[in-house]
């Protein structure tokens, strides 16, 4: 069993460490440091005696961050990193020391594919070590102190590794409702008749010009929290808000942090969606009310989305049409006033259909995807980060 033990480090103790976290390898200290390659071997090793470590660079370096031997670096947002979700369960074995045999029996995979999953995580997190991996993934939260000190006081990296995957790998998506986000009763809806048409439809009782859209749908309301950038705060919940929704999908910006999803590295307005083969339709387009992604976020979306655990379709969509809503279809009661839900609130309502759309509470715009062309996602992520800026790590304080 691995015993926990926290020594005051020296000046160069902290300075080895700081080489590991900046992917330093070991063989690679001595010159760093300035000393024989000897000397900071035996400094090596006497850290990882010391502290109850594996002589392993990447295992030290987390059982520091834990101990808070050092001072660990400042977390990120866990959405900004665009990794496929077995390549993340990777990461905790390396702050353990585990090496790729072992990987491949706790996690029940061939050695191979752990080996190139190995590999496809440096690529991903743009680091040259397992070391500066952990360093990384520490930011982001997929190794925590929790988890590195539960090890160190049992002493089982496959009894751990089960509890160490974080929960909820789905990205947190700006579209997604909010804990303390309301959503307006429909009982505020009535029936109105339309000044324009003098025609019956279904209205608020204190209807306000932004609560239809330019086609005349009438849109389910929510109230926002937001932060002062403008970004939703609070838990995720199920589901999602209207209006974030209605402008993502719209603007066609990126579903997980309302980014710019044009692709960049292509010519035109070209936009990258996921999609699902039920979403096919028999003209061979595409119907979703899913927004599109952006190019950091795609590979995270397609491996850690739940609706995507049956497969998924990557598309670079050249053209594209605001077709319809999902939403609830009412109808008036026989007092001539008041209305009644009578579908549920995933039909779809084409615009076209405006004798229909007038009775229908929206809660989400729906694209038909008409030209595009179907690719690798994996490669085309690959290719647009072909010449990667250079990795950067915060310092000890």
């Amino acid at each position: 069993m691995i015993k926990k033990c926290v020594p005051v480090l020296t000046e160069q103790e902290r300075l080895l460490l700081q080489h590991l976290a900046d992917g330093c390898e070991p063989g690679e200290l001595g010159p760093a440091l300035g000393l024989s390659r000897a000397k900071s071997n035996a400094l090596f090793a006497g850290m990882c005696d010391g502290l109850g470590s594996p002589r392993n660079p990447a295992a030290l370096l987390a059982i520091c961050y834990a101990t808070e031997a050092v001072q660990p670096p400042d977390l990120l947002d866990p959405s900004d990193i665009a990794m496929p979700a077995e390549e993340q369960e990777l990461l905790p074995l390396f702050a353990m020391g585990v090496g790729e045999h072992d990987m491949a029996a706790q996690l029940e995979r061939k050695r191979w594919k752990v080996n190139q999953q190995a590999k496809n995580v440096l690529e991903n997190l743009q680091v040259q070590t397992r070391a500066q991996a952990v360093h990384v993934a520490w930011q982001y939260g997929i190794v925590t102190a929790t988890a590195i000190s539960e090890w160190l006081e049992k002493g089982d990296s496959e009894i751990i590794a089960s509890n160490l995957q974080p929960p909820g790998l789905g990205p947190v998506l700006y579209i997604q409702a909010r804990e303390g986000e309301a959503v307006d009763t429909p009982g505020r809806c009535a029936r109105r008749a339309d000044p324009a048409a003098a025609m019956p439809l279904l209205s608020y009782w204190d209807q306000a010009a932004d609560d239809r859209d330019a086609r005349g749908a009438l849109w389910a309301r929510a109230s926002e929290i937001l932060s002062r950038s403008g970004q939703p705060v609070g838990q995720p919940l199920p589901g999602v808000h209207p209006a974030r929704q209605s402008e993502t999908m719209r603007r066609q910006r990126c579903r997980v942090g309302f980014c710019p999803a044009r692709l960049e590295h292509t010519s035109g307005h070209v936009y990258l969606y996921l999609v699902t083969k039920n979403q096919r339709r028999a003209d061979g387009s595409y119907r979703t009310a899913q927004p599109p992604v952006c190019i950091e976020h795609a590979l995270l979306c397609a491996e850690s989305e739940p609706r995507f655990q049956g497969g998924h379709t990557a598309l670079l969509v050249t053209a594209s049409n605001a077709s319809g809503v999902l939403g609830t279809l009412y109808g008036p009661l026989d007092d001539g006033l008041n209305v009644a839900a009578v579908g549920t609130d995933q039909e779809f309502h084409p615009y076209a259909d405006r004798d229909r759309l007038r009775w229908v509470l929206a809660s989400r715009l729906v694209r038909d995807l008409t030209s595009y062309r179907v690719i690798d996602l994996r490669r085309l992520v690959r290719e647009a980060f072909r010449t990667p800026p250079a990795p950067t790590s915060r310092g000890f304080r």
